[in-house]
């Protein structure tokens, strides 16, 4: 049997995937003004899951 992948489980569990996630943090960014804080914590939601560390 084969195992999935952590993306493909959170897709089971009706989640999105990373690149999706990505995307749409990107396209809020871009179509959005944000505040200190929202911006704050887009800037952490980015960090955390769009940049390969």
């Amino acid at each position: 049997m084969e195992k999935l992948k952590i993306e493909e489980l959170e897709n089971i569990f009706g989640g999105v995937s990373r690149e999706e996630y990505c995307e749409l943090l990107l396209k809020i960014l871009k179509d959005n003004q944000l505040s200190g804080k929202a911006l704050e914590g887009w800037s952490i939601g980015f960090k955390t899951h769009c940049i390969d560390l």
